[in-house]
């Protein structure tokens, strides 16, 4: 069983980040400035030990996403293929984005992934999500009961 568990996302928990090699976003989240950053970072984890770790955005309106996506996620000249996640977004009001959703490739396939998104459903049950997602995780959001976001490839849950 997972435990889901807020920790300062700090200089300490880059240095942890960085040590990382079997995760898709650790090298990139320890190198990023501290501005760039939620405050927290959740951590799995399963008998005491890091297993995995989720990091979340809740934004009070789409053009603070829509922003992060820009700088982050879309080059200028394919943000045209992005309309469906413009004209979704561009309204939404207190809403959760999921930037980064991790297991350590020894713990994968054990259910962590799927433990956090259960327990972030119950954090926000009412609340949006939206998840920038890579082909191969895709049937992973499916599972989820997520969404893709038109021609996107961007999913959406509630």
């Amino acid at each position: 069983m997972s435990s889901i568990i807020a920790k300062p996302f700090d200089k300490e928990m880059q240095n942890t980040l960085g040590e990382i090699t079997t995760t898709y976003h650790a090298s990139e989240l320890s190198q990023k400035d501290q501005a760039e950053l939620p405050e927290n970072i959740y951590v799995i984890e399963a008998d005491e030990t890091m297993v995995g770790y989720g990091v979340i955005w809740e934004y009070a309106s789409g053009k603070q996403l829509i922003e992060k996506a820009e700088k982050d996620y879309f080059s200028d000249d394919e943000k045209y293929l992005e309309k469906d996640f413009y004209i979704d977004i561009k309204n939404k009001k207190d809403f959760v984005f999921i930037e980064a959703l991790d297991v350590l490739k020894e713990y994968e396939g054990k259910g962590h992934a799927a433990s956090f998104i259960s327990w972030l459903k119950a954090k926000y049950p009412k609340k949006r999500m939206y998840v920038y997602t890579l082909d191969k995780s895709r049937n992973f959001w499916f599972k989820q009961d997520f969404e893709v976001l038109g021609t996107t490839a961007w999913m959406t849950y509630n």
